[in-house]
């Protein structure tokens, strides 16, 4: 690169602040734009009040290859999430869990108002065929919206 020259990296999102970490560690002069009125793109947090509001998706995955180099997990004090969902429905909160991980509260969720019985099968069902099948498979079927894929797939109004 001749003097002056610089990377231009668009978006200060996570993928974007590594890009830029790396190019300083390499002395490489970059500049980062961003469109937002803060970085961090869809994970960010805001201070309302004394609390503390996130915005975004803020699961963070630790397979991702360039994380595990770049970040210290011990020093983050990373706390996994119970895998389900709590759902709102007829003015209570039910929670719904994954069988297959925590079988137990699995068990619960087949008697909570969330969806029918058959509409429980059917998650069981779907389960199944995405894991006989590939990547590549799910890349290559059509793209569709989620209601068009539960509608698809028999499942009832109420999931």
């Amino acid at each position: 690169m001749s003097m002056g020259d610089e990377v231009v990296i668009v978006g200060a999102g996570l993928s974007g602040l590594c890009c830029g970490l790396r190019l300083q560690q390499a002395n490489v002069p970059f500049r980062i734009v961003e469109a937002a009125d803060g970085i961090g793109g869809r994970i960010q947090t805001d201070m309302v009040d004394g609390f503390q509001l996130d915005r975004g998706f803020q699961v963070f995955l630790t397979a991702y290859p360039e994380a595990k180099k770049l970040l210290d997990y011990n020093a983050l004090d990373l706390r996994s999430f119970e895998p389900g969902a709590l759902v709102r429905y007829g003015g209570a909160f039910h929670r719904l869990t994954d069988p297959w991980r925590r079988p137990v509260q699995g068990l619960r969720s087949v008697f909570s108002p969330i969806g029918s019985f058959m509409d429980k099968a059917r998650v069981g069902l779907m389960r199944s065929r995405v894991l006989k099948g590939t990547l590549e498979d799910r890349f290559l079927s059509p793209e569709t919206t989620t209601l068009q894929a539960l509608q698809s797939s028999g499942f009832s109004p109420s999931m």
